[in-house]
């Protein structure tokens, strides 16, 4: 094959939760999280959070201790500013997955391969991007935020896969559950039409997971 027909992603690298403590209601959100491991400039996503739900998606973090760390947004880099309704609490983090274009791929193939005793949901999330608001606005046709409200702003939904071991159809509500130790699974992606592609956790327990994503131009 050609350089072109094919296209490998690494979408997340040995990556593992972290348990948030707090968030603060207040622009820009700080969170709380201990021993979180971050950078300033790296990219989390966050979920399950509650009250102070604004802290749930995508976002470029500025360190300002080693358990506390600021929300940005992750395409401009504006401060992220709280719900509104109070300090929130409870959710886990992890590094952010990469997100894909797919838009010009026929197929796409996914390697989930987990380290050591491993529990956890995610779900494949695609979109085909956020309207044009204003033709002013260079942020507008885009990546959605995955992981934060979906809305007609911020439009994505979840793909459906096909487990490559038992030919099993999984809906993209569903999602890849695993609980074990050392798994391996390989999935198809229905990314028919789709433009951007990435991973939105639901939930997290422990443990250590890559996933590889393989695009290809073969029918």
């Amino acid at each position: 094959m050609s350089q072109r027909d094919t296209k490998e992603i690494v979408i997340w690298n040995a990556v593992t939760p972290v348990a948030i403590t707090s968030s603060t209601d207040a622009t820009p959100i700080v969170v709380t999280a201990t021993s979180h491991g971050l950078a300033t400039g790296d990219l989390v996503q966050i979920n399950g959070h509650t009250t102070n739900i604004a802290a749930n998606g995508i976002f470029r973090v500025t360190v300002v201790t080693a358990n506390t760390y600021q929300l940005q947004n992750h395409v401009t880099g504006a401060n992220i500013a709280g719900s509104g309704g109070g300090a929130g609490s409870s959710g886990v983090m992890v590094r952010a997955p990469k997100i894909a274009f797919v838009g010009d791929w026929v197929n796409a193939v996914l390697s989930v391969v987990t380290s050591g005793s491993f529990n956890g949901t995610f779900k494949i999330a695609g979109s085909v991007g956020r309207p044009v608001v204003l033709a002013s606005d260079k942020t507008s046709e885009g990546t959605p935020n995955f992981g934060a409200t979906q809305s007609a702003s911020n439009p994505y939904t979840f793909l459906q896969i096909i487990n490559y071991d038992t030919a099993a159809a999984v809906n993209g509500a569903t999602g890849v559950t695993s609980a074990g130790t050392d798994l391996n699974n390989t999935y198809e992606v229905n990314i028919n039409a789709v433009k951007y592609l990435t991973l939105v956790f639901t939930a997290w327990v422990a443990g250590a997971v890559t996933v590889k994503l393989l695009l290809t131009d073969n029918q």
